[in-house]
């Protein structure tokens, strides 16, 4: 398990998986048995550089190496991290494109693999105002997917703690932007605690937790809910800093 922290993720009804973020060092393959050794029964890995815009494209060997030693693990589902540099309502028109060239690079990748869906951050609004940013990640969302029609993966939204000018650290960003997507089916969502106790869910007790739960619910759906990733926090409930 590494700094990434542990991985909840449900994919089905009453059942719980446990696993963590798994290097890929050696091939995507590899991650397989490094997951094996710490108990994992799920998984989340990189699909490529996540601090680079390109990589080289699968091989015919990488995707089958796979393949293979997905068949033979307990490890499933998978879910893969989009690269950091993301940022779906980026200003910069070179950004903007190069952000969702990557995503439909990086969901096209999931979807060879198998990969159940790919987490990534909404978005940071870099001052135009969080309105104007779900309505470009909306859109964003809405040509990415329009680029990748018959992809079986998850596009899955991650919480965030607020940081800056990050969307989504409100459960009704993340409304939002699936209201204004025109595939909704396509998406999910990914709860992480630390961010959301930065951004002022006290989920300290179990009735804080409970609480958050069901106002998730309300506002999101338990439906849209796959995966949880199990963080703490270095900062104060509410401080809207994103410190594991």
């Amino acid at each position: 398990m590494d700094r990434y922290g542990i991985v909840y993720l449900t994919s089905m009804p009453n059942s719980l998986l446990l696993g963590a973020h798994m290097s890929t060092s050696g091939g995507l393959s590899t991650a397989f048995d490094r997951g094996t050794s710490v108990g994992c029964t799920t998984m989340q890995v990189f699909v490529k550089n996540n601090n680079q815009w390109r990589a080289k494209p699968l091989t015919d060997e990488d995707i089958e190496s796979y393949k293979t030693a997905a068949a033979k693990s307990r490890i499933t589902p998978v879910f893969a991290h989009a690269a950091y540099l993301i940022n779906l309502c980026a200003i910069a028109p070179a950004i903007l494109k190069n952000s969702r060239n990557a995503m439909v690079d990086e969901l096209e990748r999931c979807d060879t693999l198998g990969i159940k869906g790919l987490i990534f951050h909404p978005g940071a609004h870099l001052g135009k105002g969080e309105q104007e940013g779900i309505k470009a990640i909306a859109e964003s969302l809405n040509i990415i997917h329009e680029r990748t029609p018959a992809n079986q993966s998850l596009t899955v939204l991650e919480t965030t703690a607020g940081q800056g000018t990050a969307v989504g650290y409100r459960f009704e960003h993340l409304r939002s932007i699936v209201d204004q997507v025109d595939a909704p089916d396509r998406l999910a969502v990914c709860m992480d605690t630390c961010h959301v106790f930065a951004a002022g869910y006290d989920i300290r007790n179990e009735e804080g937790w409970e609480k958050t739960i069901k106002e998730f619910d309300d506002i999101v759906g338990l439906e849209k809910l796959v995966a949880v990733h199990t963080n703490d926090s270095k900062k104060e409930l509410g401080s809207r800093v994103d410190r594991h």
